[in-house]
Parts: C-alpha cells; structure tokens; sequence
C-alpha cells in the first residue's frame, strides 16, 4: 500500500502510485522478478516473496530481460524512476531467494542464472547493488508480512552478509544491515546460518559448494 491508503498500491520499478484494485491487468501486472520463462514452473511460481505490483508499461519494458547494468541486453531497475527510486538491493536480495529456495540456477536446460540470457549480469553486479542499495524499513515490513501470509521469510533481507558469504567475499565493512549492531557476532551469526540452511536445504548446500571459494 501506500502509506497508510490501502487502496492505493506503489509500482515496484518507479514507485509510482497505482490503483489497488485489481483491473484484470489493464493498468498493473504481477511482476515475477525471476522471469517465468526462465525456469518458473510450480509452486515457485506463485510465490509472493518475488512477486510485484507493476505499472503495466514498465512490466513490458522490462519483459524477460536480465537484471544489469546500463548497457544493451540488460534491464536496470532503477531506469523507470531515473535512479530517484532505488530498488537495486531489493532486485538483489529477491534474486537471491529464489536462487537458493527453489533452485532455479539451470532452469529448463537452456537459461542460467548468470548473463544476459540469465536472471542477472553477474555475481559482482549483484553484490555491489547489495551494498549500494541496503535493507530499509519497507523491505523489512514486507518480509514481516510475507511471513505472516506464507510462515516464511527472505533471509537475506534479514541477514544481507550471507549473500557476501554465500559466494565466498568479504562482507563490506561499513554496509549497514539489520542485524549489525554487533559486526564480529552479525558475521557469526550469519556463517552459523550458512551452515544451518547448507544442512537442511540441499539446493542451498549445492549453491555453496559450486561457488569458488577466497583463500
């Protein structure tokens, strides 16, 4: 919603104010973040966390392009608002969700996760948006109502160092996060986490083990 108007819904790319109701798609779509021709198919499909209120005009602008930078064959999220509305971060951290709670990293056998032909540039756009684009309180509320929809969370909302850790770099030092009060225990923290989901989650653990790792 916006603000406290719950009639009223924000497009996810530019911010823009949009009628809540649904219109049957005449003026805003469900926005799947991870492109449904791109490995969707299932439960994955439906899933809320991923899913955004889209102005009909910028869902067709970004149609099933890859998340990147400014440059030919990608679709950069902050374009609709000319980077006065950013939601690089936000792109990051849901990328990351579904990258390791579905496992959508070969997709059909044809797209990757990486590239043009992928769901984002590279590992490298997508950490340095996490950290130029840090958790804020909307992301968090988001998360807290997702939970009380579906009973779960987007981890790297709440601990964005595991998307650091996951592909082996270094946590930024001065990156602000929601559980970085204490920066030694948050990186603790946040490796114990590591371990725990590799443990019960086997496409987390695979994720993991194909990354390269820093010496």
């Amino acid at each position: 919603c916006v603000g406290s108007n719950y009639n009223k819904i924000s497009s996810f790319y530019s911010g823009k104010e949009l009628n809540g109701a649904w219109d049957s798609g005449s003026t805003w779509n469900r926005e799947h973040t991870w492109p449904n021709s791109k490995g969707l198919g299932g439960n994955d499909e439906n899933d809320i966390m991923m899913l955004r209120p889209t102005a009909k005009s910028e869902n067709g602008s970004r149609s099933n392009m890859a998340y990147g930078k400014k440059s030919a064959g990608y679709y950069y999220p902050n374009k609709e608002s000319n980077d006065q509305f950013d939601v690089r971060g936000d792109v990051a951290r849901i990328f990351l969700y579904v990258y390791v709670r579905w496992g959508n990293v070969n997709g059909n056998g044809k797209y990757t996760a990486w590239g043009n032909t992928g769901v984002m540039e590279s590992k490298e756009v997508l950490l340095e948006w996490m950290e130029a684009d840090p958790v804020d309180t909307w992301e968090l509320g988001r998360n807290d109502s997702t939970q009380s929809i579906t009973g779960t969370r987007n981890v790297f909302v709440d601990f964005p160092e595991l998307g650091f850790l996951l592909f082996g770099e270094e946590i930024p030092e001065d990156m602000p996060t929601p559980s970085k009060e204490d920066r030694a225990n948050s990186i603790d923290q946040s490796r114990c986490l590591l371990c725990v989901m590799a443990e019960k989650n086997p496409l987390f653990k695979r994720h993991i083990h194909m990354q390269p790792r820093k010496p």
